[in-house]
């Protein structure tokens, strides 16, 4: 059983916090706006995008979960590009100012997810001695950001009135790994005017696959490859 406590802290922000079975388990904090922010998330938010002090934001959220150590923050903002007007960006950074996820579309509300403690389980044994910066859920799916021997990985969970199972993990090439022969044969021979300016890795519960994207498209196409 979850309850809602809504209240303002000093400055006037709206804050909820969410107890599970009358303990404690998430507070999430509006704020007004980006001077809010710590001095490190508000640097990475500014690098990323220099225009955001006139940028229209839907949300400016501080989130505490009780299953992760530390605090983050999500932000969601409205911003025009060349080709299009009110693109929306979603940036999710930890209180030390590293940057967990980015997209182009809204997550939904903070409020009303939680860490589930078993998926917190099965991170911990798959992924050892990994941190969890946030949790998100997106699109209806759970998503874990964590950092795990320094590489920044995005783990999902399908939710159902089941409960959750893994659904996949995905992260950028680690340095210094290289790619199969045969992948990369596979993708030669499937797209061979292909080129692509950045490599992924998804591991889900058939195998790993890498996703190959053409990142200076404004499209970003990309094509998955198994490795099997």
């Amino acid at each position: 059983m979850e309850t809602y406590v809504i209240s303002e802290d000093n400055a006037g922000n709206e804050c909820v916090v969410v107890y599970v079975d009358n303990v404690w388990n998430r507070t999430v904090r509006m704020l007004s706006d980006i001077d809010q922010l710590p001095s490190s998330v508000r640097y990475q938010l500014l690098t990323i995008n220099q225009e955001a002090r006139n940028d229209e934001f839907w949300e400016i959220k501080e989130v505490t979960q009780a299953s992760i150590n530390g605090t983050y923050y999500i932000l969601c903002y409205l911003q025009d590009t060349p080709k299009l007007k009110n693109l929306v960006h979603t940036l999710v950074i930890d209180s030390k100012g590293t940057v967990a996820k980015a997209c182009t579309y809204r997550l939904n509300n903070a409020e009303y997810v939680g860490t589930i403690p078993g998926d917190m389980e099965w991170i911990t044994a798959h992924y050892k001695g990994s941190e969890v910066l946030g949790f998100v859920n997106d699109n209806g799916d759970d998503n874990y950001l964590i950092m795990h021997d320094g590489v920044l990985k995005s783990v999902y969970f399908k939710t159902s009135h089941k409960g959750t199972t893994w659904k996949e993990t995905c992260y950028p090439l680690p340095k210094g790994t290289t790619v199969p022969s045969n992948v990369l044969e596979s993708l030669h021979a499937d797209y061979p005017d292909f080129t692509y300016t950045e490599i992924s890795i998804v591991e889900n519960p058939n195998g790993i696959v890498y996703l190959f994207t053409d990142g200076n498209r404004p499209d970003r196409l990309g094509h998955y490859v198994e490795a099997n």
